[in-house]
């Protein structure tokens, strides 16, 4: 098994106010890539479609160290490192020009059936590619529980653009939704170290708004839910570090 590896330069619309990488646009890069490398293996795009299947992201775990900015030009890998009957786990790394690693990643994924909206086994399909048994993030995916205490909470509406080939809320989405709760004073001064997310319920466009709740763990930890009223979408972790 090899890693697929890409170079890429840094663009101004991927970068926020003080030109560093975007939290959407990491999940997008790592997005395209895991969609790519799938497709190279001959269980992307291509091979589901034709099988009425799709890739649904599980959860994420995300640790960042350092933001590339504005025409940095980075090196992006990843490859398939475990497979269970249904389940699949894959990694990322992000790289700066001199090999450091600027932000590691571990993405868990399940195959559904379109038509029965179910999982599916792998086997079943004969669905079988090499993995490389390296890991990014030593993670176990665990499990986020629900905010037991709602320190605050925002409504946020779904847009169009949201909405991904699948027909719902596109994973990346979340973690710009779970970034939103905060204040742009404590973005000012802080910096997102790590996150994690655990994928639940799909959110279609007619269910019109999510309600983003938070618990504050800690000064610089938190809890947030994000779904509608009738189901929770999402869960996410995310750890702050100060801005020096």
């Amino acid at each position: 098994m090899e890693k697929l590896i890409k170079e890429h330069t840094i663009s101004n619309y991927e970068c926020d106010r003080n030109e560093q990488l975007k939290i959407i646009s990491i999940f997008h890069l790592l997005q395209d890539m895991a969609d790519a490398h799938a497709e190279k293996l001959n269980v992307g795009y291509t091979f589901y479609k034709q099988n009425h299947l799709a890739w649904i992201g599980r959860g994420y775990h995300i640790k960042i160290f350092s933001l590339p900015k504005i025409f940095d030009k980075i090196t992006l890998e990843t490859w398939p490192c475990a497979r269970t009957p249904i389940l699949a786990i894959r990694e990322f790394l992000i790289k700066d020009v001199n090999g450091n690693i600027l932000i590691a990643a571990s993405s868990q994924w399940a195959m559904i059936d379109t038509i029965k909206m179910r999982p599916i086994k792998f086997d079943s399909y004969n669905l079988t590619y090499d993995v490389l048994p390296e890991r990014a993030i030593n993670t176990d995916f665990a499990k986020i529980h629900s905010p037991e205490q709602i320190n605050s909470e925002k409504q946020i509406q779904i847009r169009e653009d949201d909405i991904d080939s699948n027909g719902h809320v596109n994973n990346c989405v979340y973690p710009m939704w779970a970034m939103e709760t905060f204040t742009q004073q404590f973005k000012q001064d802080h910096i997102l170290d790590e996150m994690e997310i655990n994928f639940k319920k799909p959110v279609f466009i007619q269910d019109n708004i999510v309600t983003a709740k938070v618990q504050n763990n800690s000064e610089t930890d938190f809890t947030i839910s994000i779904g509608t009223p009738e189901k929770e979408a999402a869960l996410v972790k995310a750890s702050f570090k100060k801005n020096n």
